[in-house]
């Protein structure tokens, strides 16, 4: 039983409602990465399973978009010092191709969730409260300060300040959400006064002027969209976290029941940073630029291949994220155990096969689609079907470019390497001339017909196969190693091959 399935049978047995809603958000700071993407993989994938299960479920997305920025970020100009406290919400886009800060990030990041055809109803929290949804929460948030510093001290077991309130202000001035303190309010006129320390004084609206503080926010938003699952990060789940206080802010403040949780485990970026180095594991932080972005990896990554990366893992697991060789040994288990990527012919070739092909036909897509003919693939004639192909060398490439190990990477040489020739031995080369019978003209080996031939050569020969495989990717490659010798060979043309083996014994 996939662990989906297993929490969402969980949630009906354990909850009342018979209409679920599954919660899940993040604040765009920063670039929405692999990491962040955990949390809506698995609240998709719970959601999935309630819906299999005939049960009502809708699932959710809250960008907490007038949360403040919280420092200059190091990818953030100097000028952005000025915007620090402010909310994301209402600072402009760094880079100027979007009305915000928050939509610069988030918008890429929606984008992506389309891709990977998770169908999720958006909320922007700065339109929330701007809009008068989170008025009636404010009011009582407000009307029982002594309540909820208790709630927290209890919980929490820090001290709350006698000037603590739930509510930030946004300084009508300064434009920060992070420097005023209440100082009294007016519920039937649903605002506060307050004093901001750029010295301002002013009036804010329950309707867009100030948010409540984030555990309080937290616990009112559960009431206010009816939250009754959500996932979210260990650390929220921590004795005493924000998670324990939202729930007696919910119960006790609000009256609602906290919805069900599903603490999940980070995703941990393993990179090697040198070639030749340990591989380094850094959590993964839209703030600190340690990050795949979601948007960048599926430019390389096949959606189905990124949900499978996290789905398979059940929340409570750490993953090790490896965009290198450890992902294409994924990619290499999806198609195996499930199924290829794309379809018609492109579902048939291996992701794994298609890199040794694309790097064949150099980027040529027309001589790709000779390439993957001699491979053994038919190549089909109906338009759709060439599109699957395109895209999947797409990705190919892509991923080549930015992840492939240098191991994985060859270029197919013109002319044949004569410097690299001259440390060839003459078995070696014997070797090659024995194999140019297999080249006769009409005569098109197949992978495994090469790799027989190969092995009969070194039978016939007294020499190690691995010395003859050697000698083909020197020739060919100007490299000791390659991709497997039989695929390799069968995916070129068999006169440019004739034509290489005898000018190495001419």
């Amino acid at each position: 039983m996939h662990w989906s399935l297993a929490i969402a049978k969980d949630i009906v047995e354990r909850r009342e409602e018979k209409k679920h809603v599954l919660a899940t958000g993040i604040t765009p700071s920063g670039d929405i990465h692999v990491g962040n993407l955990r949390e809506i993989i698995t609240g998709d994938a719970v959601h999935s399973a309630l819906v299999d299960m005939g049960v009502e479920a809708k699932l959710i997305y809250v960008a907490d978009t007038f949360d403040p920025l919280r420092r200059r970020y190091s990818f953030l100009p100097e000028e952005y010092e000025t915007h620090v406290g402010k909310p994301l919400s209402e600072i402009p886009d760094p880079a100027g191709c979007h009305t915000s800060y928050a939509d610069h990030f988030l918008q890429p990041f929606l984008d992506s969730l389309a891709d990977l055809g998770i169908k999720i109803e958006i909320f922007k929290a700065d339109e929330m409260y701007k809009s008068g949804m989170y008025v009636d929460v404010i009011k009582e948030a407000i009307s029982r300060k002594e309540d909820l510093s208790r709630i927290i001290e209890e919980v929490s077991g820090r001290q709350v300040s006698e000037e603590w309130t739930s509510f930030n202000p946004l300084c009508d001035a300064c434009g920060r959400i992070t420097t005023a303190i209440v100082k009294r309010y007016d519920i039937d006129n649903e605002e506060v006064y307050y004093e901001c320390e750029c010295g301002n004084n002013g009036v804010a609206s329950f309707k867009g002027g100030g948010k409540l503080a984030w555990r309080v926010d937290w616990a009112a938003r559960w009431k206010i969209l009816g939250v009754t699952i959500e996932p979210f990060g260990k650390d929220h789940a921590a004795p005493g976290g924000s998670f324990d206080t939202g729930k007696r802010i919910a119960s006790e403040i609000y009256n609602y029941e906290a919805p069900y949780p599903i603490p999940f485990e980070h995703v941990l970026l393993k990179t090697k940073v040198v070639e030749g180095t340990k591989a380094k594991v850094t959590a993964m932080s839209s703030s600190r630029g340690t990050n795949i972005p979601v948007h960048e990896i599926l430019e390389a990554v096949p959606p189905e291949i990124l949900k499978h990366v996290i789905s398979r893992v059940r929340p409570e697991k750490h993953i090790e994220f490896n965009p290198s060789l450890p992902l294409l040994y994924l990619i290499d288990e999806y198609e195996r155990e499930i199924g290829g990527i794309g379809r018609g012919i492109a579902e048939k070739i291996p992701f794994r096969h298609l890199l040794t092909l694309v790097q064949i036909a150099r980027g040529d897509f027309s001589e790709l689609l000779k390439v993957i003919n001699r491979s053994g693939y038919e190549v089909p004639k109906d338009k759709e079907e060439i599109k699957e192909i395109e895209e999947k060398a797409r990705y190919v490439k892509n991923w080549l470019r930015e992840y492939a190990p240098p191991n994985l990477k060859f270029e197919l040489q013109s002319v044949l390497p004569i410097e690299e020739l001259k440390n060839l031995s003459e078995p070696q080369k014997t070797a090659l001339k024995l194999l140019t019978p297999e080249l006769q003209e009409g005569k098109t080996p197949n992978a495994d017909d090469w790799h027989n031939k190969i092995y009969e050569v070194a039978s016939a020969t007294n020499m190690e196969a691995k010395e003859i495989f050697k000698a083909i990717y020197v020739v060919l490659l100007k490299k000791p190693s390659g991709p497997r010798a039989g695929w390799l060979l069968a995916s070129l043309d068999t006169e440019f091959i004739r034509e290489r083996f005898k000018d190495c014994y001419r």
